[in-house]
């Protein structure tokens, strides 16, 4: 995040100078896109440090949440983003529109893009591996950076070529779209992991392991439930078992079950709870 910091300010100033430079409304686009992302970076610069905060007495679940706050507040400022973009070139559209010193505003353009490109793969790639939505959020915004600076070269390259300036703006609006697109997708999914959606793969690999286990040593279980608060999933369930066994036969098997499902999972800092109860004196919550 300190690399995408740090980025994300040296690609703002680039690419105000183009637009300074070129009058281009595509360019501008691209440099309010820039805007939002710097903005939005610093939020998610600092929901990372928070969300690697422990537990405390008010947060006694830690802080991982502020992911899903950090990527809702990044789709929203790319939603506003694509709406400044899609507004100022309907206004050159209608007002006219001057160009002027294309070569130079597209090679910087162009190689903005390029450093955005090698920055947003690392950043997906990053957040994918170590499960973390802030830091996958972020490449993903980066990305549609990517495609808006791709988009002004394309935008340039064409209105240079053809002398139809028109296709500037209009090409500014392709790509508002597709930003929009994607800030309505982080949206979506932000809201998702705050309403406790749960992750369908690692359920699925935890109730293999539990059927396995349960089917071994004759229990059975129900209540089975599993959310992500951040990159850390949290699981319980309730176990049941033989009226006759001891307490500590029985504490000792859920030990060994919750170990199992912390494995299949892959990370060891899953949270893993079961309840305990006899089988012919089922819970009243049932």
């Amino acid at each position: 995040m300190n690399i995408s910091l740090a980025v994300g300010v040296g690609m703002l100033a680039a690419k105000w100078v183009a637009y300074v430079l070129t009058g281009s409304s595509v360019i501008f686009s691209d440099a309010a896109e820039s805007v939002v992302h710097v903005i939005a970076v610093w939020f998610a610069w600092y929901a990372v440090r928070l969300a690697a905060e422990p537990p405390d007495d008010e947060h006694h679940y830690g802080h991982q949440k502020i992911g899903f706050i950090s990527a809702a507040v990044e789709g929203a400022l790319i939603c506003i983003a694509a709406i400044v973009i899609i507004v100022t070139a309907v206004d050159r559209l209608v007002t006219g529109i001057e160009l002027q010193r294309l070569g130079l505003g597209t090679l910087i353009t162009a190689g903005a893009g390029l450093v955005n490109l090698a920055l947003g793969q690392y950043l997906i790639r990053t957040g994918r591996r170590e499960r973390s939505l802030v830091v996958e959020a972020n490449g993903k915004h980066v990305m549609t950076d990517v495609w808006t600076s791709l988009g002004a070269v394309a935008g340039l390259l064409l209105a240079w070529a053809t002398g139809i300036y028109a296709l500037d703006p209009i090409i500014a609006v392709l790509f508002a779209a597709n930003i929009l697109r994607e800030g309505v997708g982080l949206v979506y999914s932000s809201a998702q992991g705050l309403m406790d959606k749960t992750d369908p793969d690692l359920e699925r690999r935890s109730i293999e392991v539990l059927n396995a286990f349960t089917q071994q040593h004759g229990l059975t279980y129900h209540r089975f439930r599993l959310r992500m608060a951040g990159q850390i999933p949290h699981v319980d369930y309730h176990l049941q078992f033989p009226d006759h066994m001891s307490v500590k036969d029985a504490h000792d098997l859920a030990t060994a079950s919750e170990h199992l499902v912390q494995q299949a999972l892959g990370l060891t800092d899953a949270e893993v709870i079961t309840h305990l109860e006899p089988r012919t004196h089922p819970s009243e919550h049932d």
